[in-house]
């Protein structure tokens, strides 16, 4: 039986070194999805305490600051998709956004909850569970979401990611992170066919990230999105779970962060974040995606299916 260290959440987080065996698990968007059909509104307070609820090490959320400063999670730009009002969510005022309502995406059924304020998301975290906060108005989010995290108490529960695309200027991010008002984690999000293993290994030893989201960019097979009719499964997880990055990555104690989210088709359709080993295949073969990108050196998976996942690492020894 694996023995696990008992060391606060926060702590063995991030001491990849220290907790060998032990695999956290991120809830994208909070834990609002049963088997790829939604239950609960994304980004949303309910999701959230959902995911405490069961047990998940972290929530994943999207953060917009709006036209006063204030910051809310919502993932879009626009109101549209996901909420009953429309519009830029960047126009919103704080005293607009008690009065908007969470909705289905296609349905348009109302959740009966409202669009929150990232203070509302930190107050639902409990006094352990960690967020990962994803940047959607660029790097200058960095310390307000730093100062809003210590005022509220959490900072010691609070991650911050971005990603680091093409141009980025590593040394504006370092600056950033070295005037908040504490220490900051940042968890930079790497695409091997963007950046490759140099990319992976520049912002390593540039930014020294506790954990590195790597993005397996595969394509998709020419039969499209099918579950196992499809082609492009990667086989060995690419440069960024190379034999390589994983020695890196052991010498700056850093994790290796998967997102095996459901893939659909965006953009011009023809790319993955998980290399064709994601939540989908997870549920009809979990030892193919989670066993696999384990046996590859990922410690932190990010699943729109938590529950599923953290039965699976449990009953297989991964997760206390």
């Amino acid at each position: 039986m694996t023995m696990f260290d008992p060391r606060p959440l926060h702590e063995r987080f991030r001491d990849p070194n220290g907790t060998p065996g032990e695999v956290f698990v991120t809830a994208h968007r909070g834990d609002f999805l049963d088997a790829g059909r939604p239950a609960l509104a994304e980004n949303s307070v309910p999701g959230i305490v959902r995911a405490r609820e069961i047990g998940v090490d972290m929530v994943e959320i999207d953060v917009h600051r709006i036209a006063d400063g204030s910051l809310v999670v919502i993932h879009d730009a626009t109101l549209d998709r996901t909420t009953d009002a429309r519009g830029p969510v960047a126009d919103l005022r704080r005293g607009d956004v008690a009065g908007i309502g969470l909705v289905h995406p296609a349905t348009r059924t109302p959740y009966g909850t409202a669009l929150p304020l990232l203070e509302e998301v930190f107050a639902a975290l409990g006094p352990s569970m960690m967020v990962n906060v994803e940047l959607k108005s660029g790097l200058d989010l960095i310390g307000d979401v730093a100062g809003l995290a210590d005022r509220c108490g959490v900072a010691d529960q609070v991650t911050i990611k971005t990603n680091l695309k093409d141009g980025t200027d590593y040394a504006e991010v370092s600056r950033r992170i070295a005037a908040c008002p504490g220490p900051v984690d940042l968890i930079p999000v790497i695409v091997d066919s963007r950046d490759g293993l140099d990319g992976f290994e520049r912002a390593c030893r540039t930014l020294a990230p506790r954990c590195v989201e790597c993005v397996v960019d595969y394509p998709f097979g020419d039969g499209g999105y099918n579950l196992l009719a499809r082609r492009g499964l990667t086989m060995d997880g690419g440069v960024l779970f190379s034999p390589r990055a994983r020695r890196l990555a052991a010498e700056m104690n850093i994790r290796l962060f998967v997102n095996t989210l459901y893939v659909t088709p965006v953009d011009n359709g023809l790319h993955q974040w998980n290399g064709g080993r994601d939540c989908e295949l997870g549920r009809a073969a979990p030892d193919s995606v989670y066993g696999f990108w384990i046996a590859h050196g990922a410690t932190v998976i990010q699943t729109d299916e938590a529950a599923f996942v953290l039965d699976w690492l449990r009953r297989a020894g991964f997760h206390p």
